[in-house]
């Protein structure tokens, strides 16, 4: 099967014999018009993925009330015949993966002492900021004992 033999022109002579045009129907179905556009010329490689193009092709035969089966079977042996003969869908070989080189020891060992002393820099901040000021403030408090009361001129004796 060639890419051309997509019934496309089906889609296209029932969309326009129930006089629509290709804007109207992405309005109401929300599939690009491009993509319409692709289906009913039979360009397929044109399409997006297989995933979104099934989608899309689904929800044009259901809003022109076709039966979606035939179009979606003719697509994915269409989709078949694309990605043996490998022009629309071209397959990227790559080389062997190069194999990850370990890190040398110094280098776990720089980030464990970076980190202990990171922690050790953050505990000395949160002391002299946070717990160190709270120290001081209960030495400036007067303690309840230490209050010295004069006793009222009154009771004073020597008169």
């Amino acid at each position: 099967m060639k890419e051309m033999q997509f019934p496309g022109h089906l889609l296209r002579e029932e969309r326009e014999a129930r006089g629509l045009r290709l804007d109207e129907v992405r309005r109401h179905i929300h599939v690009p018009e491009a993509c319409l556009a692709a289906f009913e010329e039979g360009r397929l490689s044109d399409l997006p993925v297989k995933a979104y193009a099934v989608g899309f092709l689904q929800s044009y035969c259901r809003f022109l009330e076709l039966d979606h089966e035939p179009f979606t079977a003719q697509y994915h042996a269409c989709h078949v015949r694309l990605s043996r003969g490998g022009r629309a869908f071209p397959r990227i070989s790559r080389g062997p993966a190069a194999p990850a080189r370990p890190a040398p020891r110094w280098v776990s060992e720089v980030v464990t002492w970076g980190t202990v002393c990171a922690v050790l820099v953050l505990g000395w901040f949160a002391y002299s900021i946070v717990v160190k000021p709270m120290a001081e403030t209960w030495r400036g408090r007067a303690e309840a004992g230490t209050v010295e009361i004069t006793p009222p001129s009154h009771f004073d004796e020597d008169r």
